[in-house]
C-alpha cells in the first residue's frame, strides 16, 4: 500500500490517533503482555519550514473531548506528549486523539507498559492523515500461537458513524460487531479474548465499514491493533489499513530466516490479507544474501479467500524450503488481487510489527528516534532502507534531528542498488548522532528521486539482552 502523504490542508493538518491509554498506576505485577496495562505517549514531528503551533485533543470512547494546552515545536523538532499525564484520566482510559498544527507533522504512537509488567518492548504505530469509508486489519488473534488481539477503530468523520466490524476467516465471517452513533472523533475498544461468539480460539482478519449514522453513505474510521503473548513478554502494534491502500504488488523491506543476532536467532513472518472480492493466488519474492551467498527465491503459490488472510516466512512456504539459514533481506508480495500485508519479526527477544508498501517515497519522516546509554534507559534506533525504484538510489541521506529541531548529524550512503537496502543508526552520522540524549529525536531520509521504503527498529534492553519493535517511516513531501 502506498502511505499517506502528509500536506497542508487549508493551513491546518490534523493527524488522527486512535490510542490505547491505559494508565495503569498502582497495578500489581503483570505476567504476561496480555494482562499488562499500557500508557500511550504521542510523539511528533514537525516537517514543515517554520514553527509549528501544535493543538492535541483527546477524546474518551463517549466523545468526551480533554484539551492539552497548546504549544509550539520548531522547525525539524520533535515532541511528545504522555497521555497518562492527565490525572482526570484515572487509572483506566482507552480512547483516541486528534493532533492539528499550521505546519505538517509526523506522528508515532508509543504504548509504554507499566513499570511492574514483565514487558519491556514498546509497541509502534503510526498517526493517520485521513480516514477511509472501509479499514481493513489483515491479522487478528484469539488465543492463537499464544497470542490475543485488542485494536481501537476511531470515528474520523464529521458527523456521527454507525461501524460494521467483520470478522473473517478462510471460510467466511465468524461474527459481526455493529456499533452505533459513534460521535466524531470517539472510538470504539475490542478486546478478541472477551468475545465468546469467535469460539476458544480464532485466527483470521478484520474488516471495518464505516457509515454516516442511520445511513448507507460513507464514514470515515481509522484503526490501531495491538497482539499481545498470553503466556510472555510478546507485544507489538500496527496500524489498520483503508482498503484503498490494497495493491497487487507490496514490498517488504526486511526479510529473514533464521539470523542470528547478538540476542539470538530471528525470523520475518507476513500476514497477507487479500482485500479482493474473489480468491487471489499470492507468491512472495525473496532477495538477499546468506552467509554471504545471494539468494534470490520464489515461494509457492497460496490461495487466499477473499477477505481473509495466509501467512508465509522466508524459510519455508508448507513442504517447500526457501531461503537457507542466515538470510537476510527484502521480499515482493505479489498478487491476482490487491492485497494488504504485515509483517512480523521474533526471536532474539524481537517483537515487532510494520506494514507492507506499494511504493516508494523521496522524503521519509522518523517522528521518534533514540539513542541511549544503559544508564538512560538504553533505547536505540536502526533504520533500514529499501530502494523500491528502477534506477539506484545515489546519495540517500539521514539527517538526524535533536528535539529542538537542531541538525546533530548527517549520514550519506553513496548508493543502494534496485531492490537493495541499507541500514542507518545515530553513530554512522557525521558527526555521530549518538547524543541524542534522554529527550530524543527525530531524523529525515531522503533521496532526491528515489523511490525509498524505511521501516525503523526501536530497541530496548532486557537484563543482558534487548527486545525490539519496528515502525514504518512517513513519507511526506
Amino acid at each position: 500500500m502506498t502511505f499517506a502523504k502528509l500536506r497542508v490542508r487549508a493551513m491546518m493538518v490534523a493527524l488522527l490517533l486512535s490510542i490505547f491509554a491505559v494508565g495503569g498506576r498502582g497495578v500489581s505485577a503483570q505476567t504476561n503482555a496480555y494482562a499488562t496495562a499500557f500508557t500511550t505517549s504521542i510523539t511528533y514531528q514537525n516537517i514543515g519550514a517554520g514553527t509549528a503551533n501544535i493543538n492535541l485533543t483527546i477524546y474518551s470512547s463517549t466523545g468526551v473531548a480533554s484539551p492539552v494546552p497548546a504549544s509550539t515545536l520548531a522547525q525539524n523538532g520533535a515532541g511528545s506528549f504522555f497521555v497518562g499525564s492527565v490525572s482526570s484520566f484515572g487509572t483506566s482510559f482507552n480512547g483516541s486523539a486528534v493532533i492539528s498544527a499550521d505546519q505538517p507533522i509526523a506522528a508515532t504512537l508509543v504504548q509504554i507498559p507499566a513499570a511492574a509488567s514483565v514487558v519491556k518492548n514498546r509497541p509502534l504505530s503510526n498517526g493517520f492523515s485521513s480516514g477511509s469509508a472501509t479499514v481493513l486489519i489483515p491479522t487478528v488473534l484469539k488465543s492463537f500461537a499464544n497470542y490475543t488481539s485488542k485494536f481501537v477503530i476511531q470515528n474520523t468523520d464529521s458527523v456521527a458513524n454507525d461501524f460494521k466490524i467483520e470478522f473473517v476467516t478462510p471460510t467466511g465471517v465468524s461474527y459481526t460487531a455493529n456499533p452505533t452513533n459513534i460521535l466524531p472523533n470517539a472510538s470504539v475498544y475490542y478486546d478478541a479474548g472477551t468475545i465468546a461468539e469467535l469460539g476458544a480460539s480464532f485466527n483470521g482478519s478484520v474488516r471495518v465499514t464505516a457509515t454516516k449514522n442511520g445511513t448507507t453513505n460513507p464514514g470515515s474510521a481509522v484503526g490501531t491493533a495491538l497482539e499481545l503473548q498470553t503466556n510472555g513478554a510478546g507485544a507489538y502494534a500496527s496500524q489498520a489499513f483503508p482498503s484503498t491502500a490494497a495493491a497487487n504488488k507490496v514490498y517488504m523491506a526486511t526479510s529473514l530466516c533464521n539470523l542470528v543476532i547478538p540476542s539470538g536467532a530471528t525470523t520475518s513472518f507476513y500476514a497477507v490479507q487479500n482485500a479482493g472480492t474473489s480468491a487471489a493466488s499470492v507468491t512472495v519474492t525473496y532477495v538477499g544474501t546468506a552467509n554471504g551467498n545471494p539468494v534470490n527465491v520464489t515461494s509457492p503459490a497460496v490461495t487466499i479467500a477473499a477477505g481473509s488472510k495466509a501467512s508465509f516466512n522466508p524459510c519455508s512456504q508448507g513442504a517447500t524450503t526457501l531461503a537457507p539459514n542466515g538470510f537476510s533481506g527484502s521480499a515482493t508480495i505479489n498478487s491476482n488481487q490487491p492485497i494488504l500485508a504485515i509483517g512480523k519479526v521474533s526471536g532474539g527477544g524481537l517483537y515487532t510489527a510494520f506494514e507492507g508498501a506499494t511504493a516508494g517515497s523521496a522524503k521519509t519522516a522518523l517522528p521518534y528516534v533514540r539513542w541511549l546509554a544503559p544508564a538512560q534507559g538504553g533505547q536505540q534506533t536502526f533504520i533500514a532502507i529499501q530502494n523500491v525504484g528502477t534506477a539506484a538510489a545515489t546519495n540517500v541521506t539521514v539527517k538526524y534531528y535533536n528535539a529542538s529541531g537542531a541538525l546533530i548529524g548527517t549520514h550519506t550512503i553513496p548508493s543502494i542498488g534496485i531492490g537493495a537496502k541499507a541500514s542507518s543508526n545515530p553513530t554512522s552520522a557525521t558527526p555521530s548522532a549518538a547524543g541524542m540524549g534522554v529527550g530524543g529525536g527525530s531524523a529525515v531520509v531522503e533521496g532526491n528521486g528515489a523511490s525509498l521504503i524505511v521501516v525503523t527498529r526501536v530497541t530496548s534492553p532486557v537484563g543482558t539482552s534487548t527486545t525490539g519493535e519496528d515502525y514504518n517511516g512517513i513519507p511526506f513531501n
